[in-house]
């Protein structure tokens, strides 16, 4: 051990104090070598020969200090230092080359390092709670839903039965309205059930997590507040605690403040994603009928006890719910499911990331393979200079070596400028990505990155420069060193090798240019699909009504007929209504259980189906036609015979072949008297939750007055004849003359709206686009060096055949058929493993499949296309070959 401890000491002085130690060095051979002439002297030799003969006896004070720098080991370390040196002085003779291959290595590792930021940010890095892997989603399931949520009371028995979870809880966004703090601001707030905060594993900041008792009706006046709102509406007052605040009109006394930093845990049932901000959090009230098992709106998560498994947690879940099955007519047919918190926030867009780093990978692959034929070709240029070196006494690794320092130097110039470009990118990236994209806030630039950036750094310059290095140290020296003749342009084994390379990038090319391509008319389905509504021209905005204020159904009426009949009035208002939800944003997540009269419900399934409310002229200002039947008027309200619009998939489904206008429909029931029924007085057209699904859900529609619940919190939509957005001051003093205290949040247009629901695709298509035209185009530099080479080297060949009487289509036809035998090749790879891959993007597609053949043919022409043009100046160039030339050299 002290043997090594001593050599590693060693080495290290003469790495690091070089000029000391060879002084050392210098100063230590003079003495041994005077001491050694002085014994010469001594012995009767006179002193010119007495130093000539200490000189042979130590064999050359040069070859004794070069045998010791090599016991030092520091040889290397100055060898190295010596080709980096030659690398730099040779990549400053050639700029542009050196320019070409740095942009390209740059572009490609600064993609790459992008995509793996957001790799790392949303798979990579666990969610921000302690042992989140124990935390899990819990969903109900049934025959025509795949995945719903819980019921108030089902999560009762949940909660007090299981054996699987340390705890669980439930939460459903709940939005309510600050007032009494400056102007009326609504607030992103959820109601939980006590103990969710248990769940996460987070604790208030401030003050106490909510207790069980404050889930009794009438308990629950209490809210905890992000730190966000604390510093924002209270300025961060040490005092808050115990303090009562106006929410909805009512007081409500805070108990908690949250740290920085606690937002959503996942996706909610109305469209709030993982990590969005939520201001307040106050308690669900359990109130209703215990024994109607309905309606489902809630998200269940729990924590799972040591040990034990998703698996095993949803087999004991399934256990209570066949028991409450047998109690509960609302909860048969349904089975209980449940996914891991991770799995449930990344799931969407995991498979999405990987296709990015997928693509991006090729392009990085792409960028390699053509640096090596660049870089091919140089050193075929180079072969004097390498011929010259090997008769020196170079070795093949020391030549090998040298190259290799060319290669690494350019790999790590493109490495730096690519880190660069990736920090950029990825800003620009969280810009550009949707609001619902999970994680967000996790994704920057971080030691991970920079890590991944230099080890591909060093991985690309060893691939793109070892195989040029390794063929062009296989240099013949006598042909290397002749200085003219047709054979010094290159051999027969490096021109096969760079049409591989070529055919290689054409492969992975098309590759990327099939993915673009069936993303292109993926997207281009999502937009030409049929909406079901109208969004052009549309204003959109929240209006929430607190119960305090606006405690009956009546009361919620009258505000939103007075409100609308003003608005109604405006210049250029061609409808105005009002609504619980807006097509394609999540509000209609909600389900609700129904008996239909005169028809039994099959087997082990109950009627199940979307619920809304809507003013009598929400289906015209969004645009959802009538299809059967009439909409509401207003005439349907409070104490007139109940109404039910509903949608054509719930027609479908439940009247397959009959008219459902007439029928009656009764819920939350056991014996409804005449007057419980609604009946069903008209069919709108579908309107799916996402423009992505294939087909709409079964949903239904209440009239304002009459709707079972008093649902007080409305989408305000005003269709105009003209720009909408001018109708935004006169909502706003609409709302504030009726009453001051209330805010108007979420000023939309329908089709920004719309628009949202194509982001995730929208920014697919323009990145695996962007790589795929990125690809193209170094295919195309690689065909256009490969062929310029060859005609290069056949310019005799071409003179020749000139003047046996070729013409110059002859010449051209000659040359692009090599770049076409080429490319066909690459094409025909690349098509096969676009097929033997198209599995993978099939579930991200809308309306197409991956192996789409009109595709593949515009791909296939693409390459061809693009091959010919890029060897085309190089064709042009051979018919110019001097056929006099060629024959005087023969």
């Amino acid at each position: 051990m002290d043997r090594w401890c001593n050599l590693l000491r060693m080495r290290l002085r003469s790495w690091m104090r070089r000029k000391r130690v060879e002084t050392e060095l210098d100063r230590e051979l003079r003495y041994h070598l005077e001491r050694q002439v002085e014994e010469n002297l001594a012995a009767g030799i006179s002193a010119g020969e007495a130093r000539l003969a200490a000189l042979r006896m130590f064999g050359g004070v040069s070859q004794v200090q070069e045998e010791c720098r090599e016991m030092r080991r520091t040889q290397y370390v100055e060898n190295l230092w010596q080709d980096l040196r030659y690398a730099v002085r040779m990549l400053g003779k050639s700029p542009v080359f050196t320019v070409v291959v740095v942009l390209t290595l740059a572009l490609s590792i600064g993609a790459n390092s992008a995509i793996f930021s957001v790799i790392d940010g949303v798979l990579l890095k666990p969610l921000p709670y302690p042992r989140a892997e124990r935390l899990a989603r819990v969903f109900y399931r049934s025959k025509n839903f795949a995945k719903f949520p819980v019921n108030p009371w089902d999560f009762l028995d949940f909660r007090a039965r299981n054996r699987s979870f340390e705890s669980f809880a439930i939460y459903t966004r709940s939005d309510i309205q600050l007032s009494g703090v400056g102007e009326p601001v609504k607030l992103s707030a959820f109601r939980i059930s006590a103990g969710y905060f248990t769940v996460l594993g987070v604790a208030p900041a401030r003050g106490r997590e909510f207790d069980f008792v404050e889930e009794r009706p009438g308990n629950g006046n209490v809210v905890i507040l992000s730190d966000r709102l604390w510093r924002r509406q209270f300025g961060a007052a040490t005092d808050i605690l115990g303090r009562k605040i106006v929410l909805d009109a009512k007081p409500y006394t805070v108990v908690g403040v949250m740290p920085p930093g606690v937002d959503h845990p996942g996706n909610a049932y109305n469209s709030v994603a993982y990590g969005d901000t939520v201001d307040a959090w106050y308690p669900f009230e359990f109130e209703g009928n215990p024994g109607q098992r309905g309606p489902h709106y809630l998200e269940g998560i729990g924590r799972l006890k040591p040990g034990v498994t998703v698996t095993q947690a949803a087999a004991d879940f399934n256990t209570i719910m066949a028991d409450l099955a047998t109690h509960y007519p609302g909860d048969q047919g349904w089975t209980i499911y449940m996914v891991p918190l991770y799995q449930e926030i990344v799931g969407p867009v995991h498979r999405l990331l990987l296709v990015l780093l997928g693509a991006v990978g090729l392009v990085l692959l792409i960028a390699c393979v053509n640096t090596a034929n660049l870089l091919l070709a140089r050193a075929t240029a180079r072969q004097r200079e390498i011929a010259v070196r090997a008769a020196l006494g170079a070795g093949r690794w020391r030549l090998v070596r040298q190259m290799l320092a060319e290669s690494l130097l350019m790999a790590i110039l493109g490495g730096g400028l690519g880190a660069l470009l990736a920090s950029a990118g990825v800003r620009a990236l969280v810009a550009f990505l949707p609001a619902g994209f999970p994680r967000l806030a996790a994704i920057h630039v971080n030691g991970l990155v920079f890590g991944f950036t230099a080890l591909i750094t060093l991985a690309t310059g060893l691939f793109f420069g070892l195989v040029p290095a390794l063929q062009s140290s296989r240099t013949d020296l006598q042909q290397g060193l002749r200085e003219g003749g047709r054979g010094a342009t290159g051999t027969g084994r490096q021109t096969r090798l760079r049409s591989a390379l070529v055919v290689g990038e054409v492969s992975l090319a098309c590759v990327l240019l099939a993915g673009a391509g069936v993303m292109l008319r993926s997207f281009l389905n999502l937009l030409h699909t049929d909406a079901g509504f109208q969004p052009l021209h549309v204003l959109t905005a929240r209006v929430s009504l607190p119960d305090t204020t606006y405690k009956t159904k009546d009361a919620i009426a009258r505000f939103y007929k007075t409100l609308l009949d003003g608005l109604s009035t405006l210049p250029g208002v061609q409808a105005a209504g009002a609504g619980t939800d807006l097509p394609w944003t999540g509000y209609d997540d909600n389900l609700g259980g129904f008996t239909i009269e005169g028809k039994q419900e099959p087997p082990n399934e109950s009627f199940h189906a979307r619920y809304h409310a809507a003013t009598p002229d929400y289906f015209r200002a969004i645009g959802i036609p009538l299809v059967r039947g009439r909409y509401f008027t207003d005439r349907d309200i409070k104490g007139a015979p109940r109404a039910l619009i509903v949608n054509q998939a719930m027609a479908r489904r439940y009247w397959p072949n009959e008219d459902p206008v007439g029928w009656r429909i009764d819920f939350f029931d056991d014996k409804p008297k005449d007057s419980d029924w609604y009946t069903i007085v008209g069919v709108v057209g579908d309107v799916k939750d996402k423009p992505q699904n294939s087909a709409a859900e079964p949903a239904f529609w209440w009239p304002i007055p009459q709707q079972p619940w008093g649902f007080g919190d409305m989408s305000v939509v005003l269709r105009s004849a003209s720009d909408p957005v001018r109708l935004t001051g006169h909502l706003r003093e609409a709302v504030r003359g009726l009453d001051p205290s209330l805010a108007v949040a979420d000023v939309r247009l329908l089709d920004q709206v719309a628009a949202e629901s194509f982001s995730t695709p929208r920014i697919s298509l323009f990145l695996v686009g962007l790589f795929a035209a990125l690809a193209l185009s170094l295919a195309a530099i690689g065909i256009y060096g490969v062929i310029s080479y060859s005609v290069s080297q056949r310019m005799h060949e071409f003179g020749m055949r000139v003047a046996l009487g070729a013409s110059s289509w002859d010449v051209i036809r000659l040359v692009m058929g090599q770049s076409v035998a080429l490319t066909a090749i690459g094409v025909t790879l690349g098509l096969g493993t676009t097929l033997a891959l198209a599995g993978i993007l099939d579930s991200m597609l809308y309306g197409v499949s991956a192996k789409d053949p009109l595709t593949l043919i515009c791909v296939a022409a693409t390459a061809v296309a693009t091959a010919a043009m890029a060897c085309y100046p190089s064709a042009r160039r051979a018919t110019s070959a001097d056929p006099v030339a060629a024959l005087r050299a023969e």
